[in-house]
């Protein structure tokens, strides 16, 4: 999930209660620093761009599984209710 791929950056400040929250997402996580301000980040960018665009995907998760336990009412007609031997029509 993580790339162990090292770019060097600026340095940057970052306030102490913001520091206090990326140690205590790591500790959640078990991950390192670095890992939990990924994580944070693609956290972040993700709900942007579900805000943006409208969509939830965990609500259209909901929803797909509604449907899915619903009790299939009459089961999908077969090829050859369709077709005849040939595949033509009937």
């Amino acid at each position: 999930m993580f790339s162990t791929a090292m770019t060097k950056v600026e340095t940057i400040e970052i306030e102490t209660q913001v520091a206090d929250h990326v140690r205590e997402l790591a500790r959640q996580r078990g991950s390192s620093l670095s890992e939990a301000i990924d994580i944070a980040v693609r956290a972040t960018l993700e709900h942007d761009r579900q805000r943006k665009t409208g969509i939830d995907l965990d609500e259209v998760a909901a929803i797909a599984a509604r449907f899915q336990a619903l009790p299939e009412l009459a089961p999908m007609p077969s090829d050859a209710e369709f077709y005849d031997a040939d595949g033509l029509p009937r």
